[in-house]
């Protein structure tokens, strides 16, 4: 009785607040750790939605210590995310989520290579490091943060979790002594694979623009906004979907 009690009653605080939902059917450009990518969101209920999400990492070097690191990164992904507090009338009830989600990554790697000693020759590689590509998601965010009508901000948080230790593959090896080798690959891999490193290189900051599309699921069923906002008109004052 007491589960049949509490499956009513979250069935009717999700027909009696709508509005009150952090998610819309929407498409929209993502910026951030991860890269430049597409995202697009489907609410399964008015506290669950699903998102399917896609990125890539436009060449990027950094310069330290007399070495360069250009990280590879091309990944796709679905995320579940859940309203806790759905149904409250504060601005984080109505906006923040948590998420859980799975990860492949088509490419995931640091190249590292040292500068060259002789002008006008190309840098030189010097090691890769492949990190692991296949790996749950975890995080939170801020939905809906309404710019118009139709434009809304998304901000992510949260971690790429590794499956697997990350590998260092050393470049033209034979150039080298073994001993020295061995013995670089060993410091590369121990420092990669350090607790601040994964922190490091599994971290997802995330900013994205979206639109708002015409159509979304409420107790009227499928149906514009438009309509679903005539008939509240006389309710309400101002629409409270887009605060």
């Amino acid at each position: 009785m007491f589960l049949f009690h509490s499956l009513c009653v979250i069935c009717t605080a999700q027909n009696r607040y709508p509005e009150h939902s952090a998610f819309s059917s929407s498409v929209g450009l993502q910026v951030g750790t991860a890269g430049v990518g597409a995202e697009f969101n489907y609410p399964i209920r008015s506290d669950l939605n699903v998102r399917l999400h896609a990125s890539y990492l436009p060449e990027v070097r950094k310069h330290y210590h007399g070495l360069i690191y250009q990280p590879k990164r091309a990944l796709t992904g679905l995320n579940i995310d859940w309203q806790p507090l759905f149904g409250g009338d504060g601005w984080l009830a109505r906006k923040w989520f948590v998420s859980l989600g799975f990860y492949y990554f088509m490419k995931h790697s640091m190249g590292t290579f040292r500068e060259s000693r002789v002008i006008g020759r190309p840098r030189e590689k010097y090691y890769e490091a492949d990190l692991s590509k296949i790996r749950p998601y975890v995080g939170m965010g801020i939905a809906r943060l309404a710019l118009s009508k139709h434009l809304f901000l998304n901000l992510n948080g949260g971690f790429f979790i590794p499956t697997a230790r990350t590998r260092i593959e050393m470049a033209n090896e034979e150039q080298y002594d073994p001993g020295s080798i061995a013995q670089v690959k060993k410091m590369e891999q121990d420092r990669y694979n350090r607790v601040w490193a994964h922190l490091a290189t599994s971290l997802n900051i995330q900013v994205g623009l979206f639109y708002n599309l015409a159509y979304r699921f409420n107790t009227y069923g499928w149906q514009p906004k438009e309509w679903k906002s005539k008939r509240k008109k006389d309710r309400h004052s101002g629409n409270k979907q887009f605060r």
